[in-house]
């Protein structure tokens, strides 16, 4: 009788340790399917250079931290400041051609005031003050084209700057022509204006001139206007010969060394962001379990714990990526989710494979 309560016992005892350890194997399974890995991402910029030129400066290293409106580079600048200054140069002549033909329309449209007379003498004395300043301008273009032709590199912005250049004192010498003829030019009116012999005797060439000069004056004013955008464009490409960070981050790339010579567009460094965040892929049976900022703990292999929060969650299925390495697990549709790491994310590195637990 002893015996069979023994047996009865060990029975007893032996269902129990099956029970247990069907119900703690289950647990863990269960928990172990809560469990995701990912990969640790990090949010990059790159940072490019929107005119050709030659690096003068390098402000940064890899490592480096940056805030945003930190200068990461310079280009050499001295063409561009001339071709600012030919602009600015070219809006006086375009405003003071402007006052010459509303005053070339007052004479020819009514007899001269004393006030025009002085205009006149004023604007003829401008004019030679902007040829001077034209030949000056001329000197330094003439040595501009010189130094390039000098440094003897074929790269094609090289070459397409060295042309612009030429083409524009092409037009700067065209246009100390110009002023030179339309100083004789105006010095001729000041002596008929003098001799009371400005409006002509016949009543049709009168209504042509008036017409005539009243059409030059609206020209005036449009390249007016014309001379104010292209010295806003000199303006905004000396802006961008300074490369500036976008925002705050670390180089992880530097791109360019001084001395170096690129073209529009090209690639000068990448900043890393402050932003730290992963994906993991969830199948449609563990939605109910996630919801936009849900925080979840995220395990390093090292045995750390970090936190995120979930900030996106895809609203399309998908097979899970290549990655996952069973042909059963690649089957299977799946839900993206996005986690944002918002403590402790300095035991954090870009690469690193940790779990995540929802």
């Amino acid at each position: 009788m002893a015996s069979i309560k023994n047996k009865t016992k060990l029975v007893l005892l032996a269902s129990f340790c099956i029970i247990f350890l069907f119900l703690l194997t289950g647990c863990k399974a269960k928990n172990d399917e809560d469990i995701y890995s990912s990969t640790v991402e990090v949010k990059n910029i790159d940072v490019n250079s929107e005119i050709a030129g030659r690096i003068e400066k390098v402000y940064v290293e890899e490592g480096s931290k940056v805030k945003r409106g930190d200068v990461i580079a310079k280009l050499d600048s001295g063409i561009l400041e001339i071709q600012k200054n030919l602009a600015l140069y070219n809006l006086e002549v375009a405003k003071i051609s402007s006052e010459i033909a509303k005053l070339k329309y007052a004479l020819v449209s009514k007899k001269p005031s004393k006030y025009q007379l002085e205009q006149l003498k004023e604007n003829i004395f401008q004019l030679k003050e902007l040829k001077a300043g034209n030949e000056k301008n001329i000197s330094l273009l003439r040595q501009a084209i010189e130094d390039i032709k000098a440094i003897r590199v074929s790269n094609p912005e090289m070459v397409k700057a060295l042309t612009e250049l030429k083409v524009q004192l092409n037009s700067l010498e065209v246009q100390n022509e110009s002023l030179a003829h339309q100083i004789n030019s105006l010095e001729v009116q000041l002596q008929m204006v003098k001799n009371e012999t400005v409006m002509p005797e016949d009543k049709s060439i009168y209504a042509i001139s008036v017409e005539i000069a009243q059409k030059n004056y609206s020209q005036a004013l449009e390249y007016v206007k014309i001379a104010e955008g292209n010295l806003k464009l000199c303006e905004e490409n000396l802006k961008k010969a300074t490369i500036i960070s976008p925002a705050d981050g670390i180089i992880s790339i530097k791109g360019v060394e001084e001395g170096q010579f690129i073209g529009p567009g090209s690639f000068v460094a990448q900043i890393s962001l402050d932003q730290y965040y992963l994906k993991i892929y969830v199948p449609s049976t563990k939605l109910g379990k996630v919801n936009i900022g849900k925080e979840v703990s995220i395990a390093s292999e090292s045995g750390q714990i970090a936190y995120g929060k979930i900030v996106y969650i895809s609203d399309k299925a998908e097979f899970t990526p290549r990655n996952v390495e069973t042909k059963e697990e690649k089957q299977k549709m799946v839900f993206m989710i996005k986690i944002s790491i918002t403590k402790n994310k300095e035991i954090l590195k870009p690469g690193m494979i940790v779990d995540v637990i929802l």
